[in-house]
């Protein structure tokens, strides 16, 4: 049974299987309904949402944070570390000054000063998360947090949390056409199947239980900039990377970060992260893979 749903600025599908029909609807609906409220908390362009409120504070304030604020800002800052900063949530305003000169608000003159200026900002921030409670301080203003690069993946992660709640082992959930996460009981669904290809090479890999995300300049162009320094004239070096991991926040984090990355730098994070399964990319038309998992 398939369902659709749009939030967070895209189309979430879910597909359950080897369930009765009204209950795989029941439990449709209330997987739609956590990621409606999930939204309302992460979401920056909610007014009152807690990123919100984090990109409120000035120099002293401390905030008290919901458990799943908590945990996605965790998870978050983990990706930053994993990565060495390619990845990185600080960069709502960056993000800002993208869109307004996409929109014709800003040159590119203007907006190469603007990113300079906000990035020179983000240096100078500080803040800091607490490990043992749900508590954010903020030591230094300076920049914005933006959850798009890892808060869909946090939202699939929390979904398959409840799925198990709600006894559902066999299923797939996307995200848009970026993040996928795949559920099954090997004796029922021995995997699913997802396709992989470049210009020149196609492969059918089989998921068991993981989330898989792709991230890519061949369709959408060049649309990446490096948060490590601002720029936004990236010459990534794959047309498209995918990342599997044992979790939806990895897979989505790494799905960008990884542009920043060389093949030996993926393999290091592989080596660091117990949750990190695979990365693949795609460079004159051409498949490589890097990872510990067998494929096959």
């Amino acid at each position: 049974f398939q369902y659709e749903h749009q939030a967070m600025a895209t189309y979430f599908q879910l597909v359950i299987a080897f369930e009765e029909e009204n209950y795989a609807l029941s439990v449709a609906e209330q997987v739609f309904r956590l990621i409606d409220e999930t939204e309302q908390r992460l979401s920056r362009f909610i007014p009152d949402s807690e990123i919100s409120r984090i990109n409120r504070l000035k120099a002293g304030d401390q905030l008290l944070l919901d458990v799943e604020t908590w945990e996605v800002m965790k998870q978050a800052f983990y990706a930053q570390q994993l990565s060495k900063g390619a990845f990185d949530i600080g960069v709502a305003r960056h993000m800002d000054i993208f869109r307004a000169t996409k929109q014709g608000i800003l040159t590119e003159y203007e907006m190469q000063n603007a990113l300079q200026r906000v990035q020179e900002d983000k240096s100078k921030c500080v803040f800091y998360l607490d490990p043992d409670q749900p508590l954010i301080i903020c030591g230094e203003p300076g920049m914005q947090f933006d959850l798009g690069g890892i808060g869909k993946g946090f939202v699939l992660d929390l979904v398959k949390s409840k799925l198990a709640e709600l006894e559902v082992a066999n299923f797939s959930l996307s995200a848009g056409d970026s993040t996928l996460l795949l559920g099954n009981e090997v004796e029922k669904k021995a995997h699913w199947p997802y396709p992989i290809a470049s210009k020149f090479e196609q492969r059918i890999v089989k998921l068991s239980n993981c989330s898989i995300s792709a991230s890519g300049t061949y369709y959408q162009g060049k649309h990446i900039f490096d948060p490590r320094t601002g720029d936004n004239d990236l010459e990534a070096p794959y047309q498209l990377v995918w990342v599997c991991a044992k979790t939806a926040v990895l897979s989505d984090a790494f799905s960008t970060a990884a542009f920043m990355l060389t093949p030996e730098e993926m393999q290091a994070c592989i080596d660091e992260s117990d949750d990190i399964l695979w990365m693949a990319y795609a460079t004159q038309g051409k498949l490589h893979f890097v990872g510990k998992e067998d494929l096959n």
